[in-house]
């Protein structure tokens, strides 16, 4: 490589974690896109004529005869009954983040904002969302946001606390509609709850039997002429056994209940189902203007932070020193995002962070962080830094949001309730070619810092980041097969001196690499732990013309 580093001979896998895009199959329309773009257009136009009839299509109401407070009063009803209910029992467990899938103008997002701190209304249609914006703008927690895809976009994996849907899925087409409910599942956040209606089937009624012979090819044309309109809605049943397959793949829901539903008018057999997330809730962590999520069986960051201890407070500090607004920050090895979230803290919302983090337990937690913060300036990447794209063993434990290379895996990791699991590395060299600022680099990959780095040492040449790393000689040796020495002498490279962070607050300047391998050897000494104590290293921007290469 020329550049300073030895390392043993290691193996390289063959995947790469990379997105495959741009092919011209992916430009062909499918019949999912293309049902949902007529979803859309159907509900664009009724949504822009009349949107609070469209939504609660009365008799007496079409034409822009809703008052709007009769016509908000409504869902404040209905969600007050439906969490009267669930309460009770015992759910949800938390009234952080509820969404209304399928918002309409939003009279079921304005009842949420009463009793959950925020609420996130989506909907298919432009024109809908326009329409709830002006009902609720008065109302400071909702927002609402046009959902073009065949996915919810924008909600973190297990972030939100109450799911609701209430006369909208019996809209849509059972393909887009069973993708849209697991997406309900995957949003649900341990303790939260799901209530969704649906249409089954057509019942037995003399009108039901016709429901169920005509499709809507025939029955499109009569709606049109009985309300005198060009775009009608359409019904779709969505058969109950499919949502029951469905559930099965996530073991830690549980269809709490199920009973009919007379929501979608005679003819049908309307559904509701309550669905809840038995899993442990994480915990939540109130910090210096932001809010933490952490698993509370993690003993090793979580547990000081529950307990309103800074994890690494001498790192901290160096950050909020280094960081001013609009910064740009890249954290490899984001971890929970403990650092991650000081960061977009500090650098606010002109600023930028690129959370690097390959342990899909731990983005969940980051992901939910972010979104519960509303900090759109942070960036996941899931994958593991390294020089050289492929996949990476690591070793995981229930006990702990650590992990690392098997043959730098501490006690905890190596015990019979550690397990291992493949995650993709990236360079990240390629990732960021575009980066045109980047103020500081914080990494902390038990380890793997020599070859994280090195796939980095383009971007660390032409834009000359200040660098906060841990620097830990026994992982180092065994996680990347590179001497300590050398990786200290190639970081000299782009930075004149090294700056100690000590855990008493206290910090060493040191010029030389022999230097630093001095401080920690005598770190470890005075700790009395041998070779197993790590140093925490501050290096700032400077010319290093003069240093050894």
């Amino acid at each position: 490589m020329g550049n300073g580093l030895k390392r043993e001979p290691r193996s390289r896998g063959s995947g790469t974690g990379a997105s495959v895009s741009g092919s011209s199959e992916s430009r062909i329309p499918n019949p999912e896109s293309l049902q949902l773009e007529h979803l859309r257009r159907v509900w664009q136009t009724l949504g822009r004529d009349d949107p609070m009839w469209a939504v609660l299509s009365h008799a007496d109401k079409r034409g822009g005869r809703w008052d709007p407070e009769e016509f908000l009063a409504t869902g404040e009803v209905e969600v007050d009954v439906q969490l009267a209910a669930l309460t009770a029992g015992g759910w949800p467990r938390a009234r952080g983040l509820a969404l209304d899938f399928g918002c309409g103008a939003g009279r079921l997002s304005r009842a949420l904002a009463r009793h959950f701190e925020r609420v996130i209304g989506v909907d298919v249609s432009g024109s809908m969302i326009e329409a709830a914006r002006r009902l609720n703008a008065d109302v400071p927690n909702a927002e609402f946001r046009e959902n073009a895809s065949p996915r919810i976009e924008r909600i973190a994996d297990a972030s939100v606390d109450f799911v609701f849907s209430h006369i909208t899925l019996q809209h849509i087409p059972p393909v887009l509609a069973e993708g849209y409910v697991a997406e309900f599942f995957r949003v649900l956040a341990p303790g939260g709850v799901a209530v969704f209606q649906f249409v089954d089937d057509a019942d037995e009624s003399l009108r039901g039997r016709v429901f169920g012979i005509a499709s809507n090819r025939w029955l499109n044309p009569l709606r049109r002429v009985l309300w005198r309109r060009r775009a009608v809605f359409e019904m779709h049943p969505l058969p109950e056994r499919r949502l029951l397959d469905l559930l099965e793949r996530h073991p830690g829901l549980r269809l709490h209940d199920a009973f009919d539903d007379g929501a979608a008018g005679p003819g049908w057999r309307g559904r509701r189902w309550t669905v809840v997330n038995e899993a442990p809730s994480p915990l939540r962590i109130e910090c210096d203007g932001y809010v933490l999520f952490a698993d509370p069986a993690d003993v090793q960051i979580a547990a000081p932070l529950s307990s309103r201890r800074v994890h690494e407070p001498h790192v901290e500090r160096a950050m909020r020193e280094l960081l001013h607004e609009g910064d740009v920050v890249l954290d490899i090895g984001a971890n929970i995002g403990s650092l991650a979230m000081l960061a977009a803290s500090l650098v606010g919302a002109r600023g930028r962070v690129i959370a690097v983090e390959p342990l899909v337990r731990n983005r969940a937690l980051l992901a939910r962080s972010v979104q519960a913060n509303g900090f759109d300036q942070v960036e996941l990447v899931a994958a593991a830094a390294s020089d050289a794209a492929g996949e990476l063993e690591l070793r995981t434990h229930p006990s702990t949001s650590n992990s690392a290379r098997p043959a730098a895996a501490g006690e905890l990791l190596r015990d019979d309730s550690g397990r291992s699991v493949r995650v993709p590395m990236v360079v990240l060299d390629d990732r960021l070619a575009g980066l045109a600022r980047l103020d500081l680099v914080k990494i902390d990959v038990e380890g793997m810092e020599p070859l994280a780095l090195r796939g980095l040492e383009r971007t660390l040449a032409r834009l000359r980041p200040a660098l906060l790393s841990e620097f830990h000689p026994w992982a180092i040796e065994r996680a990347s097969g590179v001497a300590p020495i050398d990786y200290l002498h190639w970081l000299r490279r782009f930075h004149p001196a090294f700056t100690i962070l000590h855990r008493d607050g206290t910090r060493e300047r040191c010029v030389e690499p022999e230097d630093v391998m001095r401080a920690w050897r005598d770190a470890n000494a005075r700790a009395g732990l041998g070779d197993r104590l790590h140093l925490d290293l501050l290096l700032e921007p400077g010319d290093p013309r003069g240093a050894s290469a």
